[in-house]
């Protein structure tokens, strides 16, 4: 007999933390932020209070109050006594927010599980992010002091090392059984918009449970998909946890698809090519750098991509040797005045950004206005302020990314519309998403054959009913089953 209560991926789009329990152990799947209900409340200049530690966080439903799993230093701010470990790990699908995120407030000890790429984006995040709650494979004491030099009391900060402690990270290898508690758990590699996804099969005392993460069967690593698909077929699992984004969809664009697409239209462009993708699909990422080659122009990256390609190492299917790497305007803007010493330069610029300063593949916007018809360039809203130190003529904008979902994304679009009118840009569309579609999902778990099927990561759990002949268990937010 096996247990299982969603505190997040109940009839929504990511948010997973999925608690397994079976026996005397218990785990959770993912432990990520939910868009949908963060929205409700937040937004990008409203955010919850680092004051408030974990306050905020239950008041408004976006973590759940259960005990022994939270930091130490956070309750004893709320002023709750502290708490032993209540799981045993947590296994990590994959990297991006809506299913890791919330991993800064768990406990140092808890073990989180996941692949080498999933640990270097944590990482990367951590290292070049400047939001408050970024805190994933490390952790400072937050709320404490310590005994200074002059005899008083003075705020702990990351300077202190002896107050930074390292996460019980475990990198995990596929196909390879490791005991997590009581549970057997193996790691199973996906194809997602991310690299270093994977499912997970986790053996109870009763049978097996697969879990998908995200998936699906249309990128360029699609082969990892299906390799997944028979290794849990061969689990003969009692339970599938499927994740369903478009189980209401049938498109099945295919990441070969989106490079034609996207090559066709930097072949038409007399200007400068702007593309707007998600930040850390790789896989996207190399499209864009194909499509850029086949048309004989160079693909620029930005700081942060440049960052996260320059650790990932040989997981990415490209190297900053491959790429040229945009050096923004920042802070006095010293990057293009003439008379600024490299030391002057370099005090623009945070630590990690500086190391890529003076590169021979390093550019500024002077290059692009220079030979507008050479270059492929990344772009997003974090950036599209640059259009005004660039000043492009004649360019285009690709948009390779999923439509807005919430209205914070919608007014957001609504701001890159107004810069591309005022600039005279010309938008083109290829996408292809980083899920399986329905007639995917249903193929998936008809060749898994399990006997229960839980939606999840879905805002219509009930049409699951209609793909398969398996029994459909659909849990409520916080509803524990028994399965």
């Amino acid at each position: 007999m096996v247990s299982l209560t969603l505190y997040g991926g109940a009839g929504e789009i990511g948010g997973n933390k999925i608690l397994v329990e079976s026996k005397d152990s218990s785990i959770f799947l993912d432990f990520g932020m939910s868009f949908g209900t963060m929205g409700q409340y937040f937004s990008e200049f409203l955010q919850p209070r680092k004051s408030s530690s974990l306050t905020d966080f239950f008041e408004l439903g976006l973590l759940p109050d259960i005990k022994g799993i939270y930091r130490n230093d956070y309750l004893a701010h709320m002023e709750r006594p502290a708490e032993e470990r209540a799981v045993d790990g947590v296994l990590l699908s994959h990297a991006h927010a809506d299913h890791s995120h919330y991993i800064h407030f768990l406990r140092q000890d808890i073990p989180v599980y996941c692949t080498e790429a999933s640990r270097t984006i944590l990482r990367v995040l951590q290292e070049t992010g400047s939001g408050t709650f970024t805190d994933f494979l490390s952790m400072c004491d937050a709320f404490t002091f310590y005994e200074n030099k002059q005899g008083g009391l003075s705020r702990v900060t990351k300077r202190t090392p002896e107050h930074v402690h390292e996460r019980d990270i475990n990198v995990v290898e596929p196909g390879t059984r490791m005991s997590v508690g009581g549970f057997g758990v193996e790691s199973v590699p996906v194809d997602h918009s991310l690299p270093g996804a994977c499912g997970y099969i986790v053996e109870y005392d009763g049978g097996n449970l697969v879990y998908t993460g995200d998936i699906r069967f249309h990128g360029s690593n699609q082969e990892l998909s299906r390799r997944f698909v028979e290794r849990a077929r061969n689990a003969c699992p009692k339970i599938l946890l499927c994740e369903g984004t478009r189980i209401d969809s049938e498109a099945q664009d295919t990441e070969a698809d989106v490079r034609e697409r996207i090559t066709g239209y930097i072949s038409v462009a007399d200007g400068l090519v702007f593309v707007e993708h998600p930040i850390r699909d790789i896989d996207r990422i190399n499209t864009m750098l194909e499509a850029a080659r086949a048309n004989g122009r160079q693909f620029a990256v930005n700081l942060k991509m440049a960052y996260l390609v320059r650790e990932l190492g040989e997981l990415c299917p490209f190297t900053l040797d491959d790429v040229r790497i945009m050096i923004p305007k920042k802070s006095w803007g010293l990057i293009t005045k003439e008379g600024a010493t490299p030391e002057q330069v370099l005090g623009d610029y945070a630590a990690w950004e500086r190391g890529f300063i003076g590169m021979d593949n390093a550019i500024t916007h002077r290059e692009l206005q220079a030979e507008p018809d050479n270059y492929v360039v990344s772009m997003n809203m974090w950036d599209i302020n640059q259009l005004t130190d660039i000043r492009p003529q004649n360019a285009i904008w690709i948009k390779s990314s999923c439509e807005p979902f919430d209205p914070e994304m919608e007014l957001d679009e609504e701001r890159k519309q107004h810069w591309l009118e005022h600039f005279g840009i010309v938008e083109f569309q290829a996408h292809a998403s980083g899920h399986a579609s329905g007639p995917e999902l249903r193929e998936m778990i008809e060749r898994i054959a399990p006997d229960v099927v839980v939606p999840v990561h879905t805002e219509h759990p009930e049409m699951f009913g209609d793909i398969t002949d398996a029994r459909v268990v659909i849990p409520g937010l916080g509803e524990r089953v028994e399965i």
